[in-house]
């Protein structure tokens, strides 16, 4: 029973001071776990897409063999050419500077990677290549990588062997 003039406190809510305590809390908390989860995030889809690349360019050589027709890679193979549109090549004719009607081997490099090659690769339709070198570049990342002649599997051109 309650005494007389004493006020009777509801003890069933919070006040609004207490809610707003909890909530600047919670703000500050998920500012700090964004700051460090989108970092991570970020890492895990560089490597995601690294291993993509890594994936089609090995990949490559099995594609060409089951066409039944060679291509060419180069560096406009990461753009939106469709997978076998014919360009020309200068210097595709082993005898010399002659211009070849070539098919376009497109990989799908994700829109922040970029595609370089020193020199157009060529695939012939057993999957065998004449090997070049390639790099793709994203803002955090380059990656180099040599393709040597005949299988053209991609080898790290600037990987730390001892690391």
């Amino acid at each position: 029973m309650p005494q007389p003039g004493a006020t009777r406190r509801d003890e069933g809510g919070f006040t609004l001071i207490e809610v707003l305590v909890v909530l600047a809390i919670v703000a500050v908390l998920g500012t700090l776990a964004y700051t460090y989860v989108m970092p991570l995030y970020a890492r895990a889809r560089v490597a995601y897409e690294r291993d993509d690349i890594e994936r089609q360019l090995l990949e490559l050589p099995q594609r060409v063999r089951l066409s039944g027709h060679g291509g060419v890679l180069t560096s406009r193979s990461g753009d939106d050419l469709p997978d076998g549109a014919i360009i020309e090549v200068e210097g595709a004719a082993k005898s010399g500077n002659a211009v070849e009607q070539w098919q376009v081997l497109r990989l799908a490099v994700p829109r922040s990677w970029r595609l370089r090659l020193d020199r157009p690769i060529f695939y012939h339709f057993s999957g065998a290549c004449e090997g070049g070198g390639i790099v793709f570049a994203a803002a955090s990342e380059t990656l180099r990588y040599e393709l040597t002649a005949p299988l053209c599997r991609p080898i790290r051109a600037d990987a730390n062997p001892a690391g």
